[in-house]
């Protein structure tokens, strides 16, 4: 109802979640069921007459949307994005209502799923899209043919005219190089009648010397596509385009542009303390660039289709996409089932098929289903995404039996005697989960930093020999919030490569020696050891060097040695040394340059020492946020290895602090460092000025820093600070 009286309702920012803290705090479970959301809005009179479309990015998972009262539809699926074409009042006030639904529903996927959470909420961007009534309602482009010499490129239009008259119309497609210059032209003349869709395919032949996209070198084309009538511009868009030509070969495994390339993967879960999976672009963007730092260059989406921004930056960076629905688990009423998977299915594929980083459409796999059922769901969207985009193969994890292996192109698994049985059936190791890892302890443990790296060497050895396999995806890149996980800390899955605050264990950088060209050297673990003195301990040193030395205060202690049947491109440098405190370093030179690594013995925690990954945030921008890492360190800024001290993050000024949830503190502001470190999240806020943040811990001193939250033409709300200051000295 309009009418409504919604005032006293809660003021939210989207992305929005209801589940932000109480997954990861002290009561079980996390609430599941129904809340509203109601937004007040104007669309400006000079609109009338335009087509106005309502574009939902994500919601979690039901959906009931009214506009003024009148009911415009349902959407289930809550990872896939959706629209109404709407029809508001013009110049005066309209309300928007959306009824959210998290609850267990059978027939929506995923249904029962342990090792992640169902936020519920309005957890991706909402976006009023205003267009002419003849508009271009579909884009898509395939590359026919491909070498390295040229290539074909195919344009696939659909132009719809909602207009009462017949219109003439040009259609142009240019597209544009990587250095924006004009590769290519076509023009084609259309006349639409009232109502009319029609559908126009454009060939751009024999592109000469295509820039081919790689992961090595992610060149990306732009296609300008312009509608006109007359000298009028009717529509226009950009899409993304990238030459290249791939196949999943049984034998080979990936080839790319011709040539095999290993995948050297990873999975990855949307989620952020504070925040729940209601993240910002921004967020998901920095952790996109924090795998490709660590050499990764193909990710899979499990188990949903993420946000368009994580498909951008896999765009822009070069990382391969096995983008996936989440198939798997329970499946209710097998008809209703199917038929949401197969409109989930058509959303991802007609938002996601322009970008060059999707490489395969994937299923989930795991199904716990009777295996008809498993047939039947299986064969129906596999034969769906091949209609819809017959140019990629399909992929799913675990299909747990030969009549599910069949029906699909590439298989998320697979042993040496399972391909000795199948020669001609691709494999991808799609995940693999070789520890829980705990960041900061050592010791050996079942758990701790030393297993996990044991694990893993061992694991990406063995993948290492079976060329016939395309590689494999790491189980998985950050740890995520599980509602029944307690294995290290409680309700946290703790297999990723970074925490859940994105601080790297040291897998991630095992990886990162394997993985990237660009020289690193990395010591594993720490120095302070009291009450080992003289004892021996192994060093062990990541790097993608040839040589390196290590010095002990010092003292030199000569080159590592490497083992050469690890299977491993860069084996591990060790070295067992007798302990004393002081300094440790490694060092290698490599064409002049001098790369290293050091650690210090630490004392006694004194102080704490905070740092934050800029300095500067944009002002009414909600996607601008810095992350503040909080070091408890010695009195010299050395980190204190385990230590675990409770901190408490306070701000004055602009911008704003984001809770989050900790066992034993509640929701708030405090929480336990984890090996000495911790990060917050802070935001920026429609204020401008200078923002002062601390972090508190009682017996250390306090840590602070200042962030600018700055925008053109706006004032400087906390100039007040200087004049209070020069009255006080005085």
């Amino acid at each position: 109802m309009p009418e409504y009286d919604d005032s006293t309702w809660d003021t939210i920012d989207l992305p929005h979640t209801w589940n932000a803290y109480d997954v990861s705090d002290e009561e079980p479970g996390y609430w599941r069921g129904i809340g509203w959301y109601r937004r007040h809005f104007r669309v400006d009179n000079k609109f009338a007459g335009k087509r106005i479309v309502l574009e939902f990015e994500g919601v979690n998972q039901t959906a009931n949307v009214w506009l003024n009262g009148t009911f415009e539809g349902t959407h289930k699926g809550g990872y896939t994005g959706f629209s109404f074409e709407i029809s508001p009042r013009f110049g005066e006030d309209n309300v928007l209502t959306v009824e959210v639904n998290n609850l267990f529903d059978s027939t929506v996927p995923p249904t029962v799923k342990t090792d992640y959470s169902f936020y519920g909420g309005i957890y991706r961007s909402v976006t009023l899209l205003i267009t002419d009534p003849t508009y271009v309602s579909e884009m898509y482009w395939t590359t026919p043919a491909v070498s390295q010499t040229e290539a074909d490129v195919e344009l696939h239009s659909q132009v719809t005219n909602q207009r009462s008259r017949v219109i003439s119309l040009n259609l142009n497609q240019q597209i544009l190089d990587p250095d924006n210059k004009l590769a290519a032209s076509v023009d084609t003349p259309i006349s639409l009648g009232p109502g009319e869709t029609k559908v126009i395919t454009q060939r751009c032949s024999s592109l000469k010397e295509p820039k081919l996209w790689s992961p090595a070198t992610p060149n990306l084309y732009r296609i300008r596509t312009l509608l006109t009538e007359g000298q009028r511009k009717v529509d226009d868009l950009d899409t993304p385009l990238g030459i290249r030509w791939y196949k999943f070969d049984p034998q080979r495994g990936l080839i790319l542009n011709g040539k095999r390339i290993q995948v050297q993967g990873t999975n990855w879960h949307q989620s952020y303390p504070g925040m729940g999976n209601a993240m910002p672009k921004s967020r998901q963007t920095k952790d996109i660039e924090a795998m490709h730092d660590m050499g990764v260059n193909f990710w899979r989406t499990s188990h949903y289709p993420h946000d368009v921004s994580t498909m951008d930056a896999s765009d822009r960076l070069g990382l391969m996409v096995w983008e996936e629905l989440p198939i798997n688990k329970e499946i209710g009423d097998v008809d209703a089932y199917t038929q949401n998977v197969l409109n989930m299915a058509r959303e991802m594929i007609q938002r996601d098929r322009n970008h060059p980083s999707v490489f395969v459409w994937g299923i989930a796999g795991e199904i716990n289903a009777p295996l008809s059922v498993v047939k039947k769901v299986i064969k129906t969207v596999a034969d769906d995404y091949r209609t819809m985009d017959p140019t990629r193969p399909v992929g799913m994890h675990a299909p747990r039996g030969e009549e599910i292996e069949e029906l699909v192109d590439i298989v998320g698994g697979g042993t040496d005697a399972e391909h000795l049985q199948h020669p001609n059936r691709p494999y991808l190791d799609a995940e693999y989960s070789a520890a829980l890892i705990g960041r900061g302890i050592y010791g050996s443990g079942p758990q701790s930093e030393e297993r996990g790296l044991e694990r893993h060497e061992k694991y990406l050895g063995e993948l290492n020999r079976q060329p016939w396999k395309a590689g494999g995806c790491i189980w998985d890149q950050v740890d995520n919030d599980g509602e029944t996980y307690d294995p290290v800390i409680p309700h946290i899955v703790s297999f990723g490569m970074e925490d859940i605050w994105r601080i790297p264990k040291e897998v991630y950088y095992f990886y990162q020696s394997q993985w990237t060209e660009k020289p690193m050297m990395h010591i594993v673990g720490h120095w302070t050891w009291p009450g080992q003195e003289g004892k021996m301990r192994e060093v062990r040193v990541y790097s993608n060097v040839e040589n390196v030395e290590l010095l002990l205060n010092g003292k030199p202690l000569g080159a590592g040695m490497r083992r050469d049947d690890t299977g491993l491109r860069h084996a591990p440098f060790t070295w067992q040394v007798r302990y004393e405190p002081g300094a440790l370093r490694a060092i290698a030179t490599i064409e002049s340059q001098k790369i290293e690594d050091s650690r210090q013995t630490a004392g006694p925690a004194y102080k704490i020492v905070l740092t934050a990954d800029t300095d500067h945030l944009i002002s009414g921008d909600l996607d601008s946020l810095a992350y503040l890492t909080a070091s408890v360190t010695d009195e010299n800024g050395v980190i204190v290895p385990g230590d675990h001290s409770a901190i408490t993050f306070t701000s004055y000024g602009p911008g704003q602090l984001l809770k989050q949830s900790w066992l034993g503190h509640g929701t708030g502001y405090t929480w336990n460092a984890v090996d000495g470190r911790t990060r917050a999240a802070f935001r920026a806020t429609s204020r401008s000025g200078q923002a002062v943040i601390s972090a508190y811990s009682p017996g250390l001193m306090t840590g602070q820093m200042t962030i600018n939250v700055t925008a053109p033409g706006k004032p400087d709300e906390m100039d007040y600070q200087e004049k209070f200051v020069k009255d006080e000295l005085k």
